[in-house]
């Protein structure tokens, strides 16, 4: 996960397919992301994003 307001990258553990699939099919990605992952799964930092 890229958040391209602070330029950070996560890597979100044993998100399902189904879960995955329905955050990019999402119109609303922010409200998907804090509704359903977001304090559900666990993460670390990844680094900067990368252009």
């Amino acid at each position: 996960m890229w958040f391209v307001a602070s330029g950070k990258r996560y890597e979100f553990e044993n998100v399902p397919p189904e879960i995955f699939a329905a955050f990019k099919a999402a119109f609303a990605k922010g409200r998907f992301f804090n509704e359903h992952i977001r304090n559900h799964f666990r993460y670390r930092l990844v680094g900067p994003a990368v252009d």
